[in-house]
């Protein structure tokens, strides 16, 4: 009886049977380096922070740059949906559509591709086999993505996306946040694919969607020596 109650103690240390989170709690995932950039391209300077991941730096908010008339804020015009606080564009930043979007790259700073998502995405330990798949994937990665600087850093948020058809306005505030790539859907005119976070979902889902709605955009680029 004393060699099996030793056997069971060693097991409960070392093995997975007796894990503390037993697979439920998300693995623990750190920045390699982490820094600052402003972008000086409008009136007032923004300061952005950004995290490294492999060879791609990230920024870690969402970008707020006013271009116009694609910029969402949201529609001001719209009695549903006010215009957005100094609070709320300092949390949720602006939404773009696809082509908007793209303009916003600057020093380097680019649209992140499909690939880069995935990059990305594998970091944050999505198995390499799951990473191409669409929709849900990544059993903690959209928690992960979700995290503040007191975990990944990359502080994935819940700015709903714009429409103009079928009704016009922002939708699901606080509930889900769609990032575009740089990448078309080349199986549908009018599709690029997206990234959405949602917030109390563990995975992130990988879907295109068309080209005309707003968006959260996050800028990446590749590590600088």
């Amino acid at each position: 009886m004393k060699y099996i109650i030793v056997i069971l103690s060693f097991i409960c240390l070392f093995g997975t049977a007796c894990s503390d989170n037993n697979g439920t709690e998300a693995p623990v995932v750190r920045p390699e380096a982490q820094g600052i950039w402003v972008d000086n391209r409008g009136s007032e300077p923004i300061t952005y922070h950004w995290v490294r991941y492999g060879k791609l730096e990230w920024i870690c908010e969402n970008i707020r740059t006013e271009t116009a008339p694609e910029t969402y804020l949201p529609d001001p015009n719209n009695s549903f949906y006010e215009r957005n606080t100094e609070e709320e564009t300092l949390q949720y930043g602006y939404l773009y559509d696809f082509e908007t979007a793209k303009t916003l790259e600057t020093e380097g700073w680019r649209l992140p591709t499909d690939e880069d998502w995935k990059d990305l995405e594998r970091h944050l330990g999505m198995e390499a086999g799951k990473a191409d798949k669409e929709e849900w994937r990544g059993d903690f990665v959209g928690e992960l993505l979700m995290q503040d600087s007191t975990g990944s850093g990359l502080n994935l948020q819940h700015a709903g996306y714009h429409i103009t058809e079928g009704g016009r306005g922002v939708r699901n505030r606080g509930v889900d946040g769609i990032y575009w790539t740089s990448t078309l859907d080349t199986r549908t005119q009018g599709y690029a694919w997206t990234r959405m976070v949602v917030y109390n979902r563990k995975e992130v889902r990988r879907f295109s969607m068309l080209t005309k709605k707003g968006l959260s955009v996050r800028l990446v680029r590749d590590v600088q020596q």
